[in-house]
């Protein structure tokens, strides 16, 4: 080769490499949900039995850690098991803190962890006003914490509101029934110690994007009789993208849309930044009946109802719109049947089961296919579970969606995992058609 000829080859070779690193040197520029340190963390379903005593009843148990050197503050909404923002409160986090919420305490027994910036320091931490970031008035509000106990009116509401799905001066049902308090939680990053709720108008000009949350639930069912039985998994860690900055500031994102899609603004749109969630899951299920394993899904999935909307509307987030697009089940031997019918051709039918946007169902249950007649008692699960019906502005997109799934014997024995995704939070909606498949299911 002529020196020449070399030359351009190393030119070539050098601007390959430019053009390689500009393309990737933000590693975290992504959709992928990874457990990274996160701006937003997600508990996607709780169960607390607040009508038994204390050491005997299901309770949800969640951790938060701060995983930086400058003090934090992290948002904490309790949502109805149809999204309804029910309550909210702050914690304070010293650098390099954790803090453990029961929500027994929280529900049954009305009582709020009690975190200030008043906390004391570690020896490896910087001072509690110490984070730029933080609005001024954050020190202030952030003085006092949380009333002890909850007063008896709002308190009143959380409980009715998780079980029987009523809150006084609302006519319409924000919740569903049921006999133990259930939900989903959101913790997000925040700039000071208000009140604000995500459907509040204001609530993102009080988020903030450093990624450096972290933290784990646990399901417990501690009753001697029916259980002593636990399982956890870690919180859906969600990241700002880009991360950095002060509070209110609309910065551009490559995100398509985001987390808090239907509650952003609709003149900054991805004004969140936090990614957003997938839609469509496979996961491993077992059935084999009394004593041996079986199988459960803690579904979380985004609602259709704007936060405009009455207290009144919340009940169409248990309506049609919430219907799942497909589910699929395949035996151990690979033979598949879908709401009842046994697979043959393509198109496949739409879903018919309708979930709302907290819930945990049996792998069992009469929603989902049936089992092959190959009597084999386990196999795994394909979930496409976009609503279609989620998209806050014209442009269309798959609905978010999280999966855990729980498997139990005995009434005893618990592991718990996240279930796979096929997609990311930025991949076009799934096809219904053969070939099913991880990404965007593309026919070849």
């Amino acid at each position: 080769m002529t020196t020449r000829y070399r030359f351009l080859a190393a030119l070539l070779s050098l601007f390959v490499f430019l053009s390689a690193s500009a393309a990737t040197r933000n590693n975290d520029d992504s959709c992928d949900i990874a457990l990274l340190p996160a701006a937003t963390l997600l508990l996607p379903w709780f169960d607390v039995d607040i009508n038994a005593p204390l050491g005997f009843a299901n309770t949800t148990l969640f951790t938060v850690v701060n995983t930086s050197q400058r003090p934090q503050i992290a948002r904490v909404t309790l949502w109805t098991d149809l999204a309804y923002p029910v309550m909210n409160f702050n914690l304070f986090l010293t650098g390099y803190d954790v803090q453990g919420v029961n929500l027994y305490d929280v529900i049954a027994r009305g009582v709020l962890p009690g975190t200030t910036n008043h906390d004391a320091a570690g020896s490896r931490s910087l001072p509690n006003d110490a984070n730029p970031n933080f609005r001024p008035g954050a020190s202030f509000s952030c003085s006092t914490g949380p009333p002890f106990p909850i007063p008896d009116s709002i308190l009143g509401d959380v409980r009715t509101a998780l079980t029987v799905g009523i809150i006084r001066n609302c006519s319409g049902r924000v919740g569903s029934m049921h006999t133990s308090a259930q939900g989903y939680v959101t913790i997000d990053l925040v700039a000071d110690c208000s009140l604000a709720v995500p459907t509040d108008p204001a609530y993102m000009n009080d988020l903030l994007y450093d990624n450096v949350l972290t933290g784990d639930y646990l399901w417990v069912n501690p009753g001697p009789i029916t259980g002593n039985l636990a399982g956890g998994v870690p919180l859906v860690h969600i990241r700002a993208v880009p991360e950095g900055g002060l509070p209110g500031a609309v910065v551009p994102t490559n995100l398509p849309y985001t987390f808090y899609d239907r509650y952003t603004p609709s003149g900054a749109r991805t004004m969140d930044r936090r990614q957003p969630l997938p839609s469509v899951f496979t996961t491993r299920f077992i059935e084999g009946g009394t004593g041996t394993l079986n199988t459960d899904l803690r579904i979380w999935r985004e609602g259709v109802v704007a936060p405009t909307a009455s207290c009144a509307s919340y009940n169409a987030n248990l309506g049609t719109a919430m219907a799942v697009t497909q589910t699929i089940r395949f035996d151990e031997h690979e033979n598949p049947t879908a709401l009842g019918n046994i697979i043959i051709d393509p198109p496949l039918p739409p879903g018919l089961i309708i979930l709302p946007p907290a819930s945990s169902i049996s792998t069992a249950s009469a929603g989902l296919p049936p089992h092959s007649t190959s009597g084999d008692l386990g196999g795994w699960l394909y979930l496409n579970l976009n609503n279609q019906g989620s998209t806050a502005y014209s442009k269309a997109r798959p609905s978010q969606n999280w999966v855990v799934t729980s498997m139990s014997a005995e009434g005893r024995y618990q592991a718990a995992f996240d279930a796979t995704m096929l997609a990311n939070g930025c991949t076009p909606a799934a096809s219904v058609e053969w070939p099913l498949g991880p990404g965007p299911n593309t026919t070849p």
